[in-house]
């Protein structure tokens, strides 16, 4: 019997909903579609971890204690690499980050014949600053920075094997950037785990059975999803019969809910249309919610993704977005939703009127979007395309 090959992302600090994201999926959905012997190695102490019971069995959580720092180096994923690292096949780590390439050295050291895989989850940002690299200049250490970009970053890249993006237009400019190591970079987008909605027997709805709800599902406060800009477009747009949900966890929110108060006193009209429903924690009620509403709205300034846009779009939401880098991938290039200019308050309130005002225009766009989801971003079809790549190097 063929002894099975070892998965394992390598991962570090975390909370429990990483799980049910790429952290968790990756590995998991390895074991499930190609038979890896899976594992995430997150710190303990941080979150009560429960998804890799009840939503992703056969995952094998590893907890290690958090014992700090060696050089900007987390000692115990560096004790655990020395120990393990001979035995795992594919090693799985995220971000382009100095840290991930010095543990990405150190793997190839101690097991030359395994897989490095490095998931980027990157907006590309970083390279407005310095188009050079992706990797992030130290703002006063230089020789820090000579070393990071003459000496690790290029050992890092004639090592790693694979590099993947979220987005198409992310890919292509990697590739144009890394030109010498263009083939080790391949475009794999965020899924949604269709396994778990049809073993709970979610059945999607159709347009006509859902309310007419406007739905924004993000961290609550966080600067990075401008809700301010949400707001502030609502308070332009007749919503008539319609309501607006925000669902997510409040993260460092108290100048916004500072804002949300002086909203309300302005527009007290609104405050019985706009409903806060705090984190939900479990998927299926998430789900549920999805699927009771006909709109999904986004107001990020920046994103290196936007699951909850794939998930709304697969439970047949329209999706009006504002232009993060994954926008135009996840709306089909505006054939499934539409995307305005970020930070767009005004523009962004005439389309959320036009949405409302249309419904024929939204429900032909969310029908093609649940096609779209179901086309490119399951879960299964983004870890059939990575091994795919895993299979390539082999040959």
């Amino acid at each position: 019997m063929e002894k099975k090959k070892r998965f394992l992302t390598l991962f570090g600090k975390a909370l429990n909903v990483e799980l049910v994201k790429m952290p968790g999926q990756i590995p998991f959905k390895m074991y499930q579609r190609h038979g890896y012997k899976a594992s995430v190695v997150f710190y303990k102490g941080y979150d009560k971890f429960t998804y890799h019971k009840n939503i992703l069995k056969g995952l094998r959580l590893i907890l290690l204690k958090d014992e700090g720092k060696f050089m900007g180096l987390d000692k115990s994923l560096l004790k655990f690499l020395f120990k393990y690292g001979k035995k795992i096949d594919v090693l799985h780590r995220f971000h382009y980050s100095l840290q991930t390439m010095i543990y990405v050295i150190l793997y190839k050291m101690i097991n030359p014949r395994g897989i490095a895989y490095i998931t980027l989850d990157n907006d590309l940002g970083s390279l407005e600053i310095y188009p050079h690299s992706l990797l992030l200049k130290h703002p006063t250490n230089f020789i820090r920075n000579f070393i990071a970009y003459n000496i690790i970053e290029p050992l890092f890249l004639k090592k790693v094997d694979l590099l993947s993006n979220e987005t198409r237009q992310g890919t292509e400019r990697l590739k144009n950037l890394y030109k010498k190591y263009a083939n080790k970079f391949f475009y794999q987008p965020y899924g949604i785990d269709e396994t778990f909605i049809k073993e709970r027997g979610i059945r999607v709805k159709n347009f006509e059975e859902k309310e007419n709800i406007i739905l924004h599902v993000a961290r609550v406060g966080a600067p990075q999803k401008n809700q301010r800009m949400l707001l502030e477009a609502i308070s332009k747009v007749n919503l008539s019969d319609w309501m607006v949900i925000i669902a997510g966890p409040y993260e460092e929110a108290d100048e916004f809910l500072k804002f949300v108060d002086e909203f309300f006193k302005k527009y007290p009209h609104l405050k019985e249309k706009i409903t806060f429903l705090g984190n939900i924690e479990d998927r299926e009620q998430l789900y549920n919610l999805y699927n009771r509403a006909k709109i999904f709205v986004m107001t990020s300034n920046f994103e290196s993704f936007g699951l909850v846009m794939v998930e709304a779009g697969y439970f047949g939401n329209y999706v009006l977005t504002t232009n993060v880098i994954s926008a135009m991938d996840i709306t089909g290039n505006e054939k499934c939703g539409d995307v305005v200019p970020i930070r767009d308050v005004e523009t962004f309130a005439r389309k959320l009127q036009y949405s409302i005002d249309h419904p024929e225009y939204i429900k032909e766009k969310a029908e093609r979007m649940k096609t779209h989801v179901r086309n490119n971003f399951l879960w299964e079809k983004v870890v059939d395309r990575l091994q795919e790549q895993i299979e390539m190097l082999k040959k």
